[in-house]
């Protein structure tokens, strides 16, 4: 049941395209998916697949003992392959670049509204044998707008969908700032709380995302990470 609510919270908080205009009487107009790039804020490990956990490893210093907790992964095995998925990850193959890093968490207090709310599907693929390698980044547009509000310690999303004038609550509970990078938001324990990656951009853009990871192998023949950033970025108002 916890997945599932997972899963559809964070459908419903990062489904989305890119920069919204408005329209009459405050209506999203056709969204411009050409404002920000696929790799928007985005550090991908190196190209060459023997690197890869290497890269990841530079990542494990952000794990505090309070986001390992709340990391589920399932695992399954299907026609010969092994396949391993986590969400919402805290450590994804598609990483939120740590240039944006928040070091002071009251950079965060205020009203914020999306400017782009989206998916992007990154994919890595190696095949063992033949030394291949393949990187492809795919955008999925959708039709959302997100208004946040941090005060007093608690996050309120509402959000607006297609040109719906209505606001929707998706989300009100506590949170903090964890090694500048990790929004946890939650109820009554910080261990069912659910794993946000967050950032400020040089522009002053706050990022909100969350990242569903599948690893899919055959042993000694091909590896593949995808990566499914559920993106939001957002102005302050």
């Amino acid at each position: 049941m916890r997945l599932l609510g997972v899963l559809g919270l964070l459908l419903l908080l990062c489904a989305g395209s890119t920069a919204f205009g408005q329209g009459r009487a405050g209506t999203p107009t056709v969204p411009d998916t050409t404002t920000f790039a696929v790799n928007y804020a985005t550090a991908l490990p190196r190209p060459v697949f023997e690197y890869w956990e290497q890269d990841y490893a530079k990542y494990e210093r952000f794990m505090t003992p309070e986001i390992k907790r709340t990391q589920m992964g399932l695992s399954f095995v299907l026609d010969g392959v092994s396949t391993w998925r986590c969400l919402p990850s805290a450590t994804p193959h598609a990483q939120l670049d740590t240039l944006t890093r928040i070091l002071d968490p009251k950079a965060l207090e205020g009203r914020w509204e999306s400017v782009v709310c989206r998916s992007v599907v990154h994919r890595d693929s190696a095949v063992l044998k033949e030394q291949r390698f393949y990187r492809s980044a795919r955008l999925v547009p959708k039709d959302e707008r997100i208004f946040l509000t941090f005060s007093e310690g608690r996050i309120t999303v509402m959000g607006q969908h297609g040109k719906s004038p209505d606001l929707d609550k998706i989300l009100r509970k506590k949170y903090t700032v964890v090694s500048g990078r990790y929004l946890l938001a939650y109820g009554g324990t910080k261990a069912g709380g659910i794993v946000y990656h967050v950032g400020i951009d040089p522009s002053d853009r706050l990022i909100l995302q969350s990242c569903i990871v599948t690893e899919r192998k055959i042993r000694g023949q091909y590896l593949t990470y995808e990566t499914v950033l559920l993106q939001n970025i957002c102005k302050r108002l």
